[in-house]
């Protein structure tokens, strides 16, 4: 039953949010069933009065699993079992952080999306820990659950008006996707190439679900879940490196060595067409459009759009019929994104090198004003690959956030951001943090502080598990985070262990740009397979 009830738990974390609570509740009450003694229940139904056993099953059953929590619990608390307890102390630091808490409705809000962090721990280094075997068998059925979960998202994506890639992740965020299809791919890379027990064609199977779900973080254009794969495989191939000091190893840590180079080449390649610009004489500006209304040229702003100028040759009428004349998205509504199509407008025909008048609305195509009214605000965008297009839009935001000093709207500036306003907090807060529940209430008041730029509905909080653990609990739970994420891997000797390794290497990379373990997908995620790899299963697997 534990094993299923592990089963019912790895293919949840990837297809339904409400099935992971439902599956460690089911993980519990498995744990308090196997501690109940049967012969005392036996003893009860036999020798009890069948009117007496109506009235008292439901107290002696509350009986019955309190004596299973208490010897479950005395069984974690053993000194042998010290890295499960160091790890499951996470969740007390939450609960010892109401003391510095205003805001208990959050708070008590917070410590029930964290359950993971007390469920967990407990449950499985308290049961049994699962053979290779059957710890084969329980990653196959998650990397399963995993491609079917690109399969569906791929599905999506072609038969759907999709506005945003983003939106394809259907079950979780596609941030915590990219990361589960992270793990994934070194789960199948191991078993198809290390797996020598394991049928050949079903090993090729393997390597091809492999291809897949690299092609799928191409195709949803996930930089997240790209880059930290491409610098765990970096970590691995070092350490394999000074591990083994063979010469094929050596050769592929110099090639991964490359491949960073040659990433940096491409990067620099895309920032060079950002700031790309075509010069113009100002001195020289045509004042009336071809239907002789008047220009309208800011020389003060200098965005520019594929390199060239976007508020120079605007006339604001002329667009609003033409585009009226062509369009059913009123010139002075939004998009699909809910942009301002005037912007929006205004971008696209910059990129296309056409002047923002009548005549330049009319050499739009219909395919041009499709992608207008979808809020693609440049055709530079149609004219690359999705990944291309993700990191270009990254470095335009960059660019405009270093001009303007707003990052409303732009995932990656935003996070700049958020991370001052961290530091912010931290330093007025600096021992204990704001607690746990006033989180909330801290980034308000800072942000209000410091008249941030960001939009009211853009003024979110850290995006970086470090900053958020001490804006919480101080330097002091900043320093009890970190033992708690080495102290347990160390101690069991699982460090180099090759699933729990390339596992941390992962979340590690992940809190750098998120709260990982802030929102229920991501600490069951953290709290479930660190638990499974440290104390889960019997023996360590060598990398």
């Amino acid at each position: 039953m534990y094993f299923w009830g592990l089963v019912l738990m790895i293919i949840s974390i990837p297809m339904s949010k409400y099935m992971m609570s439902v599956s460690q509740f089911t993980l519990t009450g498995i744990l308090i069933l196997e501690f109940i003694h049967l012969e005392r229940v036996k003893s009860f139904f036999k020798k009890t009065k069948w009117y007496l056993i109506i009235i008292m099953v439901i107290p002696m059953a509350l009986i019955w699993a309190g004596k299973s929590i208490s010897q479950i619990f005395s069984i974690f608390f053993r000194s042998k079992n010290l890295p499960a307890i160091v790890f499951f102390s996470l969740y007390l630091m939450h609960v010892i952080g109401l003391l510095f808490t205003v805001d208990f409705d959050y708070a008590l809000k917070d410590l029930r999306v964290k359950l993971p962090l007390l469920v967990l721990p407990v449950v499985i280094s308290v049961s049994e820990p699962l053979n290779w075997k059957k710890f084969r068998l329980l990653m196959l059925l998650f990397t399963a659950a995993v491609i079917a979960g690109t399969l569906y998202s791929t599905h999506y994506l072609l038969t759907k008006d999709i506005h945003d890639l983003r939106e394809i992740s259907i079950f979780i965020s596609h941030i915590r996707f990219s990361l589960l299809i992270s793990i994934s791919i070194f789960v199948l890379s191991y078993f198809a190439i290390r797996g020598r027990d394991l049928p050949k064609y079903f090993r090729s199977i393997l390597l091809i679900f492999t291809v897949w779900l690299l092609f799928y973080l191409v195709l949803s254009a996930s930089v997240t879940g790209l880059v930290v794969l491409i610098l765990t495989v970096f970590v691995l191939a070092v350490f394999y490196t000074l591990k083994k000091k063979s010469l094929y190893s050596r050769i592929a840590t110099v090639i991964l060595f490359i491949a960073p180079i040659v990433l940096l080449v491409f990067i620099m390649g895309i920032i060079s067409d950002v700031y790309k610009v075509h010069r113009v004489d100002f001195s020289t500006l045509e004042k009336q459009t071809a239907l002789g209304a008047t220009y309208e040229h800011d020389t003060t702003k200098l965005q520019t759009e594929n390199g060239y100028y976007v508020n120079l040759y605007i006339a604001t009428n002329e667009m609003r019929q033409a585009w009226n004349k062509r369009s059913i998205y009123d010139f002075d509504g939004k998009d699909k994104k809910t942009q301002k199509i005037k912007y929006t407008l205004i971008r696209y025909l910059t990129s296309k090198a056409y002047r923002k008048d009548a005549k330049g609305v009319e050499m739009l195509s219909e395919e041009d004003i499709t992608l207008i009214e979808d809020g693609e605000a440049s055709a530079h965008y149609h004219e690359h690959s999705d990944f291309y297009i993700r990191l270009y839009k990254i470095i335009w935001e960059a660019q405009q956030y270093l001009r303007k000093g707003d990052p409303s709207g732009h995932s990656a500036m935003q996070r700049v951001e958020f991370w001052k306003t961290s530091i912010l907090i931290i330093k007025q807060y600096p021992v204990f943090g704001v607690g746990t529940g006033d989180m909330n209430i801290a980034f308000k008041r800072q942000y209000e502080l410091m008249k941030s730029p960001l939009e009211p509905e853009f003024r979110w909080r850290s995006h970086n598990q470090f900053l958020s653990i001490t804006v919480g609990f101080g330097l002091i739970g900043l320093i009890w985070f970190i033992v708690v994420l080495l102290y347990p891997p160390i101690k069991t000797g699982r460090m180099t262990d090759y699933f729990y390794m390339t596992f941390f290497v992962i979340m590690m990379l992940s809190m750098i740009s998120e709260d990982t373990i802030e929102s229920q997908a991501g600490v069951t995620i953290f709290a479930f397979f660190t638990s499974l790899f440290l104390f889960g299963k019997k023996d360590k697997t060598p990398i």
